[in-house]
């Protein structure tokens, strides 16, 4: 196979047609002109393209009356394949989707955190080379990155990465120089709750996904659109640095206090490790926390002091986003039921009433092709269906 694939001109309407169908299922080109306003002709000159590259089909509705029956436009979604990068502090995942995020193959590297960022890029490009080297599908056609920390409205730089110590790094230039297609970055966090909202089949489509490991994450999607803010950046949720102890810790971000010093995995296995001794390498924090809880007073009011902090903020999200379902992934991915129950009944308690009966808190799907399928789920958005 080609292993990428050159960008192509793309018409003006392909992205609305493809995600209406992604998101209405087969569907006639009476009823797409119908729903996006376009001519018929416009709408034949549209799909053209995408019958002849692969990524649509037609199929002859059945019909019981007299007439010819209606031909609808089908979705081939193995049509098509991109590539989702999940970059994490010393860790990253790369693996190749279709056009619904359905992951088919990935693997999954570790690099040493103070490795310049150029270094870095030249690794994942050689997994990405690799992956698609052994691959019988399509061409790629693009490549999302799903990065730690604050990234530009165009998504293309990591403006910084607190955990990285980098400032500025432009992944998209980066990686395009290195592979020669389209790269699009975003909030790893936002691109969660994206792909999620999207593919994870939770019946939810808006939700808010938060993400504990060695910070905490904020990501939602709203009606299935990742939600973005201002201040010049992507908008990324700064939920980590909110102050909720006075006179705390102090925080990699400069202030004292911050979320992230009392419920993150680096400030919990250092607790752990004063109150009875160090914490294995790849131990789930939270895991081991209620573990030794159940043996140890002083262990369990710790437990009681994270969980306490992450309920309070955890209500906060409730009630400023509304999610039909909020998602606690990374350390809490595989928290014991105990913990994941404490969290949903104490956020329940909190927030507004009329919200407690719809709202769901369940944790996230924590594995490999959860954390790609958000990462790849920018580059369908941003290359495929807009």
């Amino acid at each position: 196979m080609t292993l990428l694939e050159p960008t192509r001109h793309r018409g003006p309407y392909e992205g609305m047609v493809l995600k209406i169908l992604r998101d209405e299922g087969p569907t006639s080109r009476t009823r797409l002109s119908a729903i996006t306003g376009l001519s018929p002709t416009t709408i034949t000159k549209t799909v053209a393209p995408l019958i002849e590259l692969g990524l649509l089909t037609e199929r002859a509705d059945e019909y019981g009356g007299l007439g010819r029956p209606a031909i609808s436009l089908v979705p081939v979604p193995e049509a098509l394949t991109v590539c989702g990068v999940q970059l994490g502090v010393g860790k990253y995942r790369v693996g190749l989707t279709d056009a619904r995020s359905h992951v088919r193959s990935r693997t999954v590297s570790t690099f040493d955190p103070t490795l310049p960022p150029e270094d870095v890029m030249s690794l994942i490009a050689a997994d990405v080379r690799s992956l698609l080297a052994a691959d019988a599908g399509p061409t790629c056609t693009g490549v999302g990155v799903g990065a730690p920390g604050p990234v530009d409205l165009a998504r293309r730089t990591n403006i910084r990465s607190v955990n990285l110590g980098w400032s500025d790094v432009p992944i998209s230039d980066l990686l395009e120089d290195r592979l020669g297609i389209p790269v699009v970055v975003d909030h790893n966090v936002r691109s969660l709750a994206l792909g999620e909202a999207r593919y994870g089949g939770h019946g939810a489509d808006s939700l808010a996904y938060l993400y504990v490991r060695n910070g905490v994450g904020l990501g939602v999607a709203v009606k299935g659109e990742p939600f973005y803010g201002g201040h010049g950046t992507g908008g990324e949720s700064y939920i980590g640095h909110t102050r909720v102890v006075e006179d705390g810790l102090p925080c990699s971000c400069g202030g004292r206090g911050c979320l992230d010093t009392v419920v993150a995995e680096p400030y919990v296995a250092a607790r752990l490790a004063e109150l009875g001794g160090p914490v294995l390498p790849d131990t789930n924090v939270m895991s081991e926390l209620h573990r030794r809880a159940r043996q140890d007073p002083a262990v369990a009011a710790l437990e009681d002091q994270v969980i306490d902090h992450l309920v309070r903020s955890m209500a906060i999200i409730v009630n400023l986003f509304t999610p039909e379902l909020l998602l606690v992934g990374g350390s809490l991915s595989s928290a014991p039921p105990e913990v994941i129950a404490r969290l949903r009944e104490g956020t329940r308690d909190r927030i507004f009433p009329l919200l407690r009966d719809s709202l769901r808190v369940e944790p996230a799907d924590g594995d490999d092709d959860a954390l790609i399928r958000g990462a790849a789920a920018i580059a369908l958005e941003v290359l495929h269906y807009s």
